[in-house]
């Protein structure tokens, strides 16, 4: 079985390569095949292309026909290095490619986010050997943190960044932008060494210190459907205090993966056991996950294995038969 997933992989990357590199040589992608609309994607596939990178490069070579990956890594960081706005008041990823390329676009919390875990990703791979980017990004996630005190749900994660484009309209704090950059924190928590990435994990619009306890906790508090700690978790709280109840399969994972951290840095049972709890919300929730985008349950699975270390038997079986089917 492992030479037939591997056999799709190579098969996946290389209709991605084939089909959808612009073919302007920056190692960009374009947004769809065929082409349509702008020469090049937003930041949010792109990252999905890097992240399938950084998985193929992590296959033994003996399954991949000896191929190595490691130069297609560094291609697509050539590529993201193109969304990066390094004259802002806050460095981070435009939304869309810079000049001189391009216009740029707005900044998304979210987005951000999965670059970072991406380059993390690459960072445990012993790929590069640099936290810098994700450090600046996780910054970039605390100034997200909503200060508004009169905000209902005050705290959690802006959507998109405010003050400008799409900000001014815009002003959702939601599951994906807030347990996504706790995941971030965690991780960089124990890379570093540094408990200052953790926050004093308190939910008010302006704690002594926001950090990814603060983030984790607040989706727990606001848009935890169960009340339980297990979710499912919804998916944004907007400017007037309404939810958007949708309950997508990657917010899930999130949350999954920042308990797994949690767990990992404290050795606290109980982060472990709202971790499972989720998972086996989830599988119960989404069936067979075709009515959730594939992205969205890459995201999923991709926590749900954080998690298969720690738990029985039949919760690794049902993991596995979830996404093989």
């Amino acid at each position: 079985m492992p030479q037939t997933y591997a056999d799709h992989a190579v098969a996946a990357y290389t209709a991605m390569q084939q089909w959808m590199s612009a073919p302007d040589g920056t190692s960009l992608y374009t947004e769809t095949a065929p082409a349509t609309g702008n020469p090049y994607s937003y930041l949010w596939p792109f990252s999905r292309a890097l992240i399938g990178t950084l998985a193929l490069a992590g296959v033994p070579a003996t399954l991949v026909g000896g191929a190595n990956y490691q130069s297609a890594v560094q291609d697509r960081l050539a590529g993201l290095a193109k969304y990066w706005d390094g004259a802002a008041a806050v460095p981070a990823y435009d939304s869309y490619v810079v000049a001189p390329l391009a216009g740029g676009g707005d900044k998304y919390y979210d987005d951000n986010a999965w670059v970072s875990l991406a380059l993390i990703q690459q960072y445990r791979m012993g790929l590069t050997t640099s936290l810098d980017v994700p450090k600046q990004l996780f910054r970039f996630a605390q100034l997200g943190w909503d200060r508004t005190a009169k905000d209902p749900d005050a705290g959690g994660v802006f959507w998109v960044q405010q003050g400008a484009g799409f900000g001014l309209s815009n002003h959702d704090r939601g599951a994906g932008a807030s347990a996504g950059s706790a995941e971030v924190g965690f991780h960089l928590h124990e890379l570093t060494g540094s408990s200052a990435y953790d926050g004093d994990g308190q939910v008010v619009a302006q704690p002594r210190s926001t950090g990814a306890l603060n983030m984790v906790n607040w989706v727990g508090k606001y848009l935890d459907s169960s009340r339980t700690g297990s979710g499912p978790f919804l998916n944004v709280v907007r400017r007037d205090g309404s939810i958007d109840t949708n309950v997508w399969s990657y917010n899930q994972g999130v949350m999954i993966g920042a308990n797994v951290l949690r767990y990992q840095l404290t050795n606290d049972s109980a982060y472990l056991s709202q971790a499972t709890a989720t998972a086996n919300k989830a599988l119960s929730t989404f069936g067979n996950f075709q009515g959730q985008p594939p992205s969205f349950n890459v995201m999923l699975f991709q926590n749900m294995l954080m998690l298969h270390l720690y738990v029985t038997s039949s919760l690794q079986s049902s993991i596995l038969q979830a996404m093989q089917s």
